[in-house]
């Protein structure tokens, strides 16, 4: 897997560009009315993007970049580590407060690095600085929430998981794994085994189809992928009981699908955050068809389908989110209509009108639910619900189920290299699954 790790002291000394790899659920309520909002204006359509995009390093093409995607924290860590390295402290100061205006972390060690930066260019620059950072540090403290719960581990024997797919009411719970390459099951409680899937390559997202009785994975290959000459590329299909092998469906030549979800009609998405396409294979497809070309997202990661089928909602990782209107493909940027961010999102489902995000991308890591607005890619609020568990490592895959949303807390994509070696004098930790609970209840 690539990943797309949104540090500033990356930020200053290079331009970097990796991706996640995540997971989208499929089982969609029925939709609710959307919030209105004043003074949003029009659609704006995405800026396409491609690895020559995170190469901008001038500030006259990164303060454009950020004009297109004014709610990532990216841009904006790319914009500092400009004015860093043109010696502009009027503008460090100013991307600064940004990033603290929208609880985002810089981290110690780069704090102490632009503190002292400061300081040595006159008191102007650091007169109040003390106090604003202290206010956002405590700020940043009332917003941490351990919300989620711990159900169960995934053993160190199963490496790399990636997503988890639970079923409530048996207790069923089914895991995906990179670097085993395999679909792994407990059931109510017991010992974990493998699901045979021939050629399976490394298994990433997971979704059901409850209507059709299926559970759709993607398949594809990634750094970490052992033998990967023998990994199929594609979605496969199982069913939802028997979990015996369905369906398959290949994808082009050389795209891995990750990131999966399931329309109302069963047509199947999925998106390649390293070749940056979405794919398509609605019922009856033999192969799946790109939806939408490389080029226009730089990482796509989860998707979310509106249950009226008009339209998916797309995270690219190092950007934002998007709307995209299933009938013409044409693209729409998220709008917020208060500042919060919107990059970083590996993770992207929808509940009734609520995008719910894992945001691994960003620092503190966080569970996010945006509340959607009327028309065209309008986001208008946010609720956090989990914020900098110290319980977690990496944030990664899940689904909703119920009220619940169930994911990976514990990812252990840094133990393992080019092929799925094992980085001597890591440690391997088994894989928590938690469970957050999406619906505010009142106390006792």
């Amino acid at each position: 897997m690539l990943r797309l790790t949104i540090l500033l002291a990356a930020a200053i000394s290079t331009t970097s560009c990796a991706s996640r790899i995540e997971l989208p659920g499929s089982v969609l309520p029925p939709e609710q009315e959307a919030a209105a909002v004043e003074g949003m204006g029009a659609p704006e359509p995405w800026r396409s993007v491609d690895a020559t995009t995170g190469q901008i390093a001038d500030a006259e093409g990164l303060i454009q970049l950020a004009e297109d995607f004014p709610d990532s924290a990216s841009v904006r860590l790319r914009l500092l580590g400009n004015a860093y390295r043109d010696d502009r402290p009027d503008d460090v100061l100013q991307h600064w407060y940004w990033l603290m205006d929208r609880n985002y972390s810089l981290g110690h060690q780069t704090v102490v690095q632009l503190s002292a930066y400061l300081a040595s260019k006159g008191e102007q620059y650091t007169e109040g600085v003390g106090d604003d950072l202290r206010i956002a540090h405590e700020a940043t403290l009332d917003l941490l929430r351990e919300s989620s719960e711990l159900i169960t581990a995934v053993p160190e024997t199963i490496r790399l998981p990636e997503a988890v797919l639970r079923n409530e009411s048996n207790g069923r719970t089914l895991v995906t794994s990179i670097v085993s390459r395999g679909l792994f099951v407990q059931d109510g409680g017991a010992n974990w085994r493998e699901i045979a899937i021939a050629d399976a390559g490394s298994l990433a997202g997971i979704a059901l189809d409850e209507p059709r009785g299926l559970i759709w994975i993607g398949s594809g290959v990634v750094d970490q992928t052992p033998n990967p000459e023998t990994a199929f590329r594609g979605i496969i299909a199982l069913d939802r009981i028997t979990l015996e092998e369905r369906r398959r469906v290949p994808a082009p030549d050389g795209v891995s699908i990750s990131d999966i979800a399931v329309g109302p009609d069963g047509t199947v998405y999925g998106s390649d955050p390293v070749g940056g396409g979405v794919y398509m294979a609605a019922l009856g497809d033999n192969a799946m068809q790109t939806f939408i070309a490389p080029g226009t997202f730089r990482s796509p990661q989860g998707i979310a389908v509106r249950p009226d089928n008009t339209a998916l909602y797309i995270s690219d990782y190092r950007y934002g989110l998007a709307q995209v209107m299933i009938r013409s493909r044409v693209a729409y940027r998220m709008r917020a209509a208060e500042p919060m961010l919107l990059d970083g999102v590996d993770g992207l489902w929808l509940r009734g009108n609520e995008l719910i995000a894992v945001q691994n991308g960003l620092d503190p890591q966080r569970v996010t639910a945006f509340e959607l607005g009327q028309g065209i890619g309008v986001i208008a609020s946010q609720r956090t619900l989990e914020y900098g568990n110290p319980d977690w490592k990496e944030t990664l895959g899940g689904a909703i189920a119920g009220n619940s949303l169930y994911y990976i807390g514990s990812g252990q994509w840094a133990v393992y290299e080019g092929g799925g070696v094992f980085i001597e004098g890591s440690v391997v930790e088994p894989a928590q699954i938690r469970r957050l609970q999406l619906v505010e209840t009142p106390p006792e």
